[in-house]
């Protein structure tokens, strides 16, 4: 389905954001940029984590061989690059450190993802909770200069909560509904008001009436070590 057919579906007011992957050559590139600003797209998710296929052992044992890789050079002066030939705002998705927050600030990046791209590109890569966690500790600034999205392993209303209330604004779900679309519309649909629900009992539970005020204070932070 392209993402002309994608935003001809959407319900008025609904908000997309068009995720892409630059095709090589800056003609091709533009051309791309073009036919998202002509969806109505509010913004364009730019994906710094995967310059290369990862090694994803489960896609080469389904198809028999391994991928052709293929690198590109993501930089910040190719990010600038990029930014001048839109006039939507790019949201930088894969972002993994507390150092590459930073950047991003000093970078003028409207918003970043926090992503390590389902963990299917690098091996032993921290989940978004972790990197969300490290930059509370050590920058918890960049919260309020930026908006910090996030997604990956978000299967309950908790995880959604705890990403909240560490400062992310909005959180992705990705394999759920995935999983869910077995059943086709309904199962999404039954997906979605399952998280729903979640989020609104477990919220009540902490005492949270307004997900704005929920903050980091509501969740204890301490390590775990117990392996029951």
């Amino acid at each position: 389905m392209s993402m002309e057919d994608i935003a001809a579906s959407k319900d008025d007011g609904q908000v997309l954001f068009q995720q892409l992957y630059l095709p090589p050559g800056e003609d091709n590139t533009k051309k791309l940029l073009r036919r998202t600003e002509a969806t109505g797209a509010k913004a364009i998710v730019f994906t710094v984590d995967a310059p290369a296929n990862g090694d994803r052992q489960r896609a080469y044992r389904q198809r028999g061989r391994t991928p052709e890789p293929e690198f590109q050079a993501i930089t910040w002066e190719y990010y600038r690059k990029i930014r001048n030939m839109t006039s939507l705002p790019i949201v930088l998705k894969g972002i993994m450190s507390v150092e590459d927050a930073q950047a991003a600030v000093s970078n003028g990046v409207r918003a970043i993802i926090l992503s390590n791209h389902g963990g299917r590109q690098l091996d032993g890569s921290p989940s978004s909770l972790e990197v969300a966690l490290d930059i509370h500790k050590v920058a918890p600034e960049i919260f309020k200069q930026i908006e910090v999205y996030a997604d990956g392993g978000v299967r309950y209303g908790t995880d959604v909560l705890k990403l909240l209330a560490l400062g992310v604004r909005a959180v992705g779900v990705g394999r759920p509904f995935m999983y869910a679309n077995s059943y086709g519309y309904d199962g999404v649909l039954q997906a979605i008001q399952m998280l729903k629900r979640q989020i609104s009992v477990d919220a009540a539970n902490l005492g949270v009436t307004d997900l704005k005020k929920l903050d980091a204070s509501f969740v204890n932070w301490t390590p775990n070590h117990w392996m029951g």
